[in-house]
């Protein structure tokens, strides 16, 4: 049976000229983190989210209400929209969420894609990035965030740089150095780098704070939740975010 997954929007903001940031779940979670932050701290508005079939029956419930596990957010003043996950993006829907994400860009006239993912290099930067061809290359070397040049990625990270490798559009990947399941540090500094590539001013000293108040608490949470997915589904379906 053929999976199907539909974006479907609640708001038709018009994105022409806007920077997408993708925050699904990875290593150290420090990209869904740190768009997460992002999105509560500066109000960003929600104006879609995707559906699917293939998704797993976990959602997160707000403030009494239940939320769609993968959504899209803007804000206008910062040209600035987010697509952000609660689940981990399984292998058989990758690349169906990578094309269809590359659609959405194309259909809403996006100019710029910033992915996130996780690395766990000890002792080493804080942030690495690669990117999907030779002009973003030269945008994250400008910015001053060492290149990752020779690896490899999975996921739909993976395929999402890879398809945009051959479209004329910025894109780069942002990769938190991640130290635990869930990690604040790390999303602290990719919210920097955010800031860097869309001039976005945030502090994010309250991130540091929350991250030595919660960061056992949270890795405790997801690994239980994790191995109540594996138990129910048989595989790793998917994370529950933070609260």
């Amino acid at each position: 049976m053929e999976k199907e997954l539909n974006f479907v929007e609640t708001s038709k903001m018009s994105l022409k000229g806007f920077t997408l940031i993708e925050g699904f779940p990875d290593l150290g979670l420090a990209g869904t983190i740190g768009a997460k932050y992002l999105i509560d701290k500066l109000d960003f508005e929600e104006i879609g989210y995707v559906d699917s079939s293939a998704f797993m029956p976990i959602t997160r419930i707000n403030k009494g209400i239940p939320l769609h596990p993968v959504r899209i957010y803007a804000n206008k003043k910062y040209k600035t929209a987010i697509i952000i996950s609660e689940q981990l993006i399984q292998n058989d829907i990758a690349r169906l969420m990578a094309i269809e994400l590359i659609n959405y860009v194309k259909k809403k006239e996006i100019k710029r894609v910033i992915s996130t993912s996780g690395i766990s290099i000890p002792d080493g930067k804080s942030v690495y990035a690669f990117a999907s061809n030779e002009k973003s290359k030269k945008i994250i070397k400008d910015q001053g965030y060492e290149l990752i040049n020779t690896g490899i990625t999975s996921g739909v990270t993976a395929l999402l740089m890879l398809y945009l490798k051959d479209n004329n559009i910025e894109a780069f990947c942002l990769m938190g150095n991640a130290k635990n399941n869930a990690d604040y540090y790390a999303a602290a500094e990719i919210v920097k780098a955010f800031c860097s590539f869309t001039k976005i001013n945030i502090d994010v000293k309250p991130l540091l704070e929350e991250a030595k108040k919660i960061e056992s608490v949270v890795t405790q949470h997801l690994k239980a939740v994790e191995e109540n997915t594996e138990t129910k589904i048989g595989s790793k379906g998917q994370l529950s975010m933070y609260t």
